[in-house]
């Protein structure tokens, strides 16, 4: 019989000299076999040996099983074997045989070998490989008795995350480093669902995360070095990193730059394709508009806050295509991260919004932000029947609903779609940022549809419009958890079946201010915009 020719594969060298009837690695042992009968292939081999082996016995069954020194059946590899069967086996001792045995009613040959045989001294696993070029080959300069020195230098002057080619066109290859700590590294931020735990580079001072990324994206991140880890839940020890977490010291953009400390402050990563971010660049126009804060006494609510309003420079509250934008997380929206006054200034002024007011929201604490923001209809209530009303007053202005315009982030993004559904009539626009669909009230039996969505599917209001947005990495951090991505598409698909007015964009970023500045200008220009 001609057997089929196979790969030799042969992992290291047989430990002991082979017998006439001990097959090395790579050997082909063929013999006859009567019925019934068997063919034994003594071992050269130590326990705890890993060994992977071949028989071809075609159209003839045959058994194949491992016997100890006294020919004790030990383990049966391969039963009724008609084919080419492959096994594989930890040698459990010494002075073991493979016996074949014919279990046909005609004798037969059959065929043996031994692929690959690994001593128990070299099963050390898979060797590390890297993602990032540049990290290998610190990796072997590291191996062969050199230091980082030079590699952070590189770092220091090109500034960081490290970004290299990638094999897929459209992406790049980027590395967060961190140099120095001691336990651990955790990325908060970052291309990822959830914050990242780093690798340490050997024994190095190197820590790293690589990713392969589009070469569009925008985000914010910052590194927690040595986060204490403790006795508590798993909660406790994720939000640790909180007591560690500050801007990444190489990287040449922070975000906050009046930050009294690295704790305050956090980094940035753009890369070449991100999208333009209309209002961000340019100098400010000579005409500058002006923030007001007033106190919001809410009998419904039953507290008190302050709301900043941002009036356009020479603002005429008689104009009729005058846009009132309502946004929560106000002082949020007068940062660095995100200067909505900064960017309606430049918009305003280059003709391509019209006048824009926005009533921006304290939401005072985080307490009181997830009480009032997840689908609360007094708070909804209360926008629409005694803040608006407050600010028509105020600025001796008439609101147009189809010209007022409610919006937010996150819990924020709930709270725009939520009362756009509610209170058409005063709000009918919604710009929604990373909405937090995945919300449903206690009792709600989602049956596979998220609450949000299950509104607008009983009932949509007509003549409204919406402008949605997601991150890519918006996803969620474990399997079958339910995230803003997916529950955004969601929403996204029902309000077109229900015929509604509905933009929707990705971004390749996450749960992130720096995305949502630019973001919320695109829905403006999307929605009122000149062009």
């Amino acid at each position: 019989m001609t057997g089929r020719v196979l790969a030799a594969v042969a992992a290291v060298m047989w430990i002991a000299s082979a017998g006439p009837g001990a097959p090395g690695p790579g050997d082909r042992r063929t013999t006859a076999v009567e019925a019934g009968g068997s063919a034994s292939f003594p071992l050269s081999a130590e326990s705890g040996d890993y060994i992977v082996g071949r028989l071809e016995s075609p159209n003839h069954p045959f058994d194949l099983v491992l016997v100890d020194a006294d020919g004790a059946d030990v383990r049966r590899l391969l039963e009724g074997n008609t084919g080419a069967g492959q096994f594989h086996f930890v040698v459990p001792g010494s002075g073991m045989a493979l016996e074949a045995r014919n279990g046909g009613k005609s004798g037969f040959e059959v065929v043996l070998e031994i692929e690959r045989q690994v001593p128990l001294a070299a099963q050390t696993g898979m060797p590390e490989t890297f993602l990032s070029p540049k990290i290998a080959d610190l990796a072997e300069r590291i191996a062969g008795g050199g230091d980082t020195g030079a590699f952070w230098e590189e770092r220091a002057a090109e500034g960081t995350p490290m970004i290299e080619p990638a094999e897929r066109e459209g992406h790049v290859i980027a590395t967060f480093l961190w140099r120095g700590a001691t336990q651990n590294v955790r990325l908060w931020g970052g291309p990822a669902a959830d914050h990242t735990w780093m690798e340490r580079l050997g024994d190095s001072d190197v820590w790293y995360a690589s990713f392969v990324v589009p070469d569009s994206a925008r985000l914010t991140y910052g590194f927690a070095p040595d986060v204490p880890q403790f006795d508590g839940t798993e909660r406790e020890n994720r939000v640790a990193l909180l007591a560690t977490l500050q801007a990444d010291p190489l990287n040449l953009s922070p975000v906050y730059l009046d930050a009294p400390d690295r704790w305050a402050q956090r980094s940035q990563m753009v890369l070449a394709k991100a999208p333009e971010q209309p209002g961000m660049d340019g100098p400010l126009p000579e005409a500058r508009g002006t923030v007001e804060p007033i106190a919001y006494t809410s009998q419904r609510l039953g507290n008190i806050r302050t709301v900043d309003i941002y009036t356009p420079a020479g603002f005429d509250p008689a104009a009729t295509d005058t846009v009132l934008l309502f946004l929560f997380d106000g002082p949020a929206y007068q940062t660095d991260r995100a200067p909505v006054p900064e960017i309606l200034d430049r918009l305003i002024a280059d003709g391509s919004l019209p006048p824009v007011v926005a009533v921006l929201i304290d939401p005072m604490d985080n307490r009181l932000r997830g009480a009032e923001l997840p689908c609360n209809p007094d708070f909804a209530d209360a926008m629409a029947e005694e803040l608006l009303p407050l600010v028509e007053v105020r600025l001796g202005l008439t609101a147009d609903p189809a010209r007022t315009v409610v919006s937010g982030s996150s819990y924020g993004g709930l709270a725009s779609a939520w009362i756009v559904h509610r209170r058409p009539e005063s709000f009918g626009s919604g710009i929604v940022l990373s909405g937090s669909f995945w919300w449903a009230p206690d009792g709600y039996d989602r049956q596979g549809t998220p609450y949000m969505s299950s509104l607008w599917m009983k009932d949509a209001p007509e003549d409204v419009r919406l402008w949605l947005s997601a991150g890519i990495y918006e996803t969620g951090r474990a399997p079958g958890e339910v995230s803003i991505l997916e529950t955004s598409r969601h929403l996204r698909d029902v309000m077109r079946m229900r015929s509604v007015d509905v933009t929707y964009r990705e971004y390749v970023g996450g749960h992130d201010y720096l995305v949502w500045r630019g973001a919320l200008a695109e829905a403006l220009l999307g929605l009122f915009g000149s062009s």
